[in-house]
């Protein structure tokens, strides 16, 4: 048991210490592997977009590195066609990094698959309806930062 602990740990440290060129790489097959699911496509329809064999996408996603001609493809794809919920607007663009136990990211990543959507988008949506919808003090959130701000201008 000890021994596949080792492992586990060193693989991890393996992970941690790739090369920049490798790790935009697994992110973007992880970012595929949700894209997909999250809009009811599979491996065999990326194949085709790609001009190549379904087996050669596995490849790409289990072990072989994404050629950059067949990243261009996939990235103009996913900008093409992107999850997004026709409801939600997004006024400002803010960027937001999220430090996760992995558990808990497990988890957001399902239920967001779930509703169909990217982690990023259910994240955002989440968001959104706790500052519009909940309440702290009798005031939307949104409307606690207008009145406090309008408060210190008072002071």
């Amino acid at each position: 048991m000890k021994s596949s602990r080792i492992d586990l740990l060193s693989k991890k440290d393996s992970i941690e210490k790739m090369t920049p060129e490798l790790r935009p790489q697994q992110d973007l097959k992880a970012d595929v592997k949700r894209w997909l699911k999250a809009r009811g496509l599979d491996y065999k329809w990326l194949a085709e977009k790609c001009f190549v064999s379904e087996v050669t996408v596995y490849n790409w996603m289990a072990k072989k590195r994404i050629p950059e001609v067949k990243e261009h493809i996939i990235r103009s794809l996913m900008a093409e066609l992107p999850v997004t919920l026709p409801s939600v607007k997004v006024e400002t663009e803010s960027r937001v990094i999220l430090q996760l136990p992995s558990d808990v990211q497990a988890a957001l990543e399902r239920k967001a698959l779930d509703s169909k959507m990217t982690l990023t988008d259910f994240l955002a949506t989440k968001i959104n309806e706790i500052v519009h919808n909940d309440t702290l003090s009798g005031y939307p959130i949104a409307d606690m930062a207008e009145h406090n701000e309008f408060s210190e201008d008072e002071n």
